[in-house]
């Protein structure tokens, strides 16, 4: 893609839009200075970028690529590509800005705007790119590529290069009329699935007929243009080979993806036409790959079957051990239906469910507690000394910290506030030993408990 094609066409365009030239002023222009580095480095990005988007598009009908994959194919062409300058450039590109113009009808004129300004779309559930509407009309513009009824003139222009020796610009020719038939194909499809087009629309009873005998005059031109690069290889001359500056074993496998093309959009567009006939969508339902694996679990297929399926769509070997549905051949049990039985308790002999050990303690103590707070303030040291860090005999220290820690557990009417020293005490006890503690405090501030 040639974005500097672009540049020249869109510059002064974008000047005229970003003019801060009130009405009434002086008419000359004196804005010259442009920002920027001035190094061509994120356009040679863009470029690149767009041509790889581009040719994800051919190959996979315009799905999202990643961007490890777009960043290891830009640095194939360009080694000192850093992945935060590609990263800028693909932000930019997926980035819509505003535009403002004037439409002119039959009405008085308006002012709209428009947003729809990114090159490039990116997916918004993971780092995936690929070509915006607005990135494949710029990419149509750069290669001064117009609508499909005008295909037959890009072929017989990609005849005239051949037959002249202009052999530089074939692949040039051939990509702008991919674009071209891939573009068209995918719009028509939307707009007959979308139920934009019956038989009495103008693109059913005119479009698609005129298209037809655009794919079967193009067909005749690109089988001309063939021929032509089968009669260079009949030549026996040496220096022929030397003068070309693209070797015709590329220009013919260049022919041959148009020509590909071409005759799918031919054969798309007998299916789009019985389908706008008939007025109905053609979404396929996406295929339930949970059931089909259980299927082959149930019934393994063949080895001609598994050999037919790897030949078509995986390796031609393995490298490795892989797993497959006849590992579990005769290994998996289909348990008959059982009865629905209605659940029964047996409650005989069945052990009480204990008290929470909480519980238990405020129970045992939270009196005392609340007794001792209304005298003043009460240590945990103090708590311990006196026996509350026990329930029935038992330790149960963490208990007595959860009160400090967490006094609304003794459910009293006034607010308690809990002091936290900056030193720790060293203090002994005849079932911990020696052991360090913060001697919390709590204080009752107001009311009475409870």
């Amino acid at each position: 893609m040639d974005c500097l094609a672009l540049l020249k066409i869109s510059a002064r365009l974008i000047d005229l839009h970003d003019s801060l030239r009130a009405p009434g002023n002086s008419p000359v222009y004196s804005q010259e200075n442009r920002p920027g580095l001035k190094d061509g480095r994120y356009i040679d990005l863009a470029e690149a970028v767009l041509d790889l988007l581009r040719e994800h598009a051919h190959r996979s009908g315009n799905a999202f690529v990643g961007f490890e994959t777009l960043c290891t194919e830009v640095r194939l062409s360009r080694p000192s590509a850093d992945p935060d300058d590609l990263r800028y450039v693909l932000n930019v590109l997926s980035r819509s800005t505003e535009l403002w113009t004037i439409v002119r009808g039959d009405d008085v004129p308006q002012l709209v705007s428009d947003k729809a300004t990114e090159l490039v779309e990116k997916a918004y559930y993971a780092d995936d790119y690929r070509l915006a509407p607005t990135g494949r009309v710029a990419i149509a513009v750069a290669g001064n590529i117009q609508k499909f009824a005008y295909t037959e003139g890009d072929v017989l222009k990609l005849l005239r290069a051949i037959q002249a020796g202009d052999f530089s610009n074939v692949p040039i020719f051939c990509a702008s009329i991919l674009d071209t038939i891939r573009y068209e194909s995918v719009d028509l499809r939307q707009a007959i699935e979308k139920g934009f087009v019956d038989q009495q629309s103008i693109v059913y009873k005119e479009q698609l007929p005129r298209y037809r005998q655009v794919i079967k005059h193009s067909a005749e031109l690109l089988r001309q243009a063939d021929a032509e690069l089968k009669s260079l290889r009949k030549l026996e001359r040496d220096e022929l080979d030397q003068t070309l500056p693209i070797d015709i074993f590329v220009l013919e496998q260049h022919l041959l993806s148009v020509y590909q093309a071409l005759e799918a959009f031919g054969r798309e567009i007998s299916e789009l036409t019985s389908l706008a006939a008939q007025r109905r969508v053609s979404v396929v339902e996406a295929p339930d790959f949970i059931e089909a694996a259980l299927r082959l679990v149930k019934s393994p297929a063949s080895t001609s079957q598994l050999k037919y399926f790897f030949r078509q769509f995986g390796p031609l070997s393995f490298a490795g051990k892989y797993p497959s549905p006849m590992d579990a051949a005769g290994k998996v049990r289909i348990l008959p239906t059982k009865a629905i039985h209605a659940v029964q308790f047996d409650t005989d002999g069945a052990a009480a469910i204990t008290n929470d050990v909480r519980l238990v303690f405020l129970e045992a103590h939270r009196a005392e507690i609340v007794t001792r707070l209304k005298q003043g303030p009460l240590s945990l040291s103090e708590a311990t000394s006196k026996g509350w860090c026990y329930v029935e005999g038992q330790p149960a220290w963490e208990e007595l910290l959860g009160i400090f820690v967490a006094p609304w557990f003794l459910s009293t009417n006034a607010s308690i506030e809990v002091r936290v020293p900056k030193e720790l005490d060293r203090l002994s006890h005849p079932d911990v030993g020696t052991y360090a503690m913060a001697d919390l405090e709590l204080i009752l501030l107001n009311q009475e408990a409870n």
